[in-house]
């Protein structure tokens, strides 16, 4: 029986990952991957060969039913995003629904749990996290106010990702948003954290008109990529 293994990497620093994660790595047929230069980093540094193939949220038809195909030859695949978990706002969900679909129990999918920025923000984050809301990224343009209303109608604390790009803007609009509400909502505490586990990381805690100010006065703290805690 064929196996698709689901492989979390580093969100960071090389040495987040497991030995069983890079056992599988090493002795899968092929790997698929989101960007073959990233995962390739990541190989060489444990002097892993496995042969790569390009998988991402752009890939098409044909590359699915490639995918497929070698399965069907009784072949073992490792499915890696760049960073973390895959299928967390990611295609990966997408893939495995596809195989579960086509093979259904005559090829194994597996989980290799490791990294994800959800699980490291929300366990540094002070935030009770029994319960809470994953909503990945907000749309650039159509539904972005929707999207922020559902954060702020949450009872539960709320876990998005956002770019450096949209950073700022976006904490904005959650502001304004707040204030904009006939029954003004008050988030209680924001936790911002960017570039987890890597050799700039940065943890902002505090009240929203804070945090907007610590990033905007450091261009630096503009950079990288960020996960979002808003908790009521």
């Amino acid at each position: 029986m064929a196996t698709l293994y689901i492989v979390a990497t580093p969100i960071g620093n090389l040495e987040d990952i497991s030995m069983r994660a890079l056992r599988v790595l090493a002795e899968a047929d092929f790997i698929l991957c989101e960007d073959t230069r990233v995962t390739k980093k990541l190989l060489d540094h444990y002097g892993i060969s496995t042969p790569l193939i390009s998988y991402h949220q752009h890939s098409e038809t044909p590359k699915t039913e490639k995918i497929l195909s070698i399965l069907a030859e009784g072949k073992d695949l490792a499915l890696v995003t760049d960073a973390g978990t895959p299928g967390i706002s990611d295609p990966g969900g997408r893939l495995v629904q596809d195989v579960i679909e086509e093979f259904g129990e005559d090829v194994k999918v597996e989980s290799i749990p490791g990294p994800s920025a959800v699980t490291a923000a929300l366990s540094i984050s002070g935030i009770p996290t029994d319960r809470f809301v994953f909503l990945g990224f907000p749309p650039h343009k159509k539904g972005r106010q929707t999207f922020i209303r559902k954060i702020l109608e949450s009872d539960l604390p709320v876990v998005v990702y956002e770019s450096k790009y949209r950073i700022i803007k976006f904490l904005e609009e959650l502001t304004a948003a707040g204030q904009g509400l006939k029954s003004r909502i008050e988030i209680k505490s924001v936790v911002v954290c960017r570039e987890i586990s890597k050799m700039h990381e940065t943890v902002y805690r505090g009240d929203l008109e804070t945090i907007i100010g610590k990033i905007k006065e450091d261009e630096n703290a503009q950079k990288g990529e960020f996960v979002v805690i808003i908790a009521k």
